[in-house]
């Protein structure tokens, strides 16, 4: 079995025994892990519709990127 050797590695988050870590979800303040967001279709005119407006912040929400709230 081979192993990685890290030095300075910094966990901020709880370390699990196969030697992954859980990285925190981001906030407003905080850095974290965030999700690809879903692709979204590229505007069909020049000036995107409200609803091709509207399924881009829906996924950047989906995906963390975006506060639901």
């Amino acid at each position: 079995m081979e192993y990685t050797v890290f030095t300075n590695l910094r966990v901020t988050g709880d370390l699990k025994m196969d030697g992954t870590a859980a990285i925190p979800a981001a906030t407003a303040a905080k850095a974290g892990a965030v999700k690809m967001a879903a692709k979204v279709s590229e505007a069909a005119g020049s000036a995107p519709t409200a609803a091709e407006f509207k399924a881009l912040l829906d996924a950047l929400k989906a995906a963390g990127i975006m506060s639901a709230t």
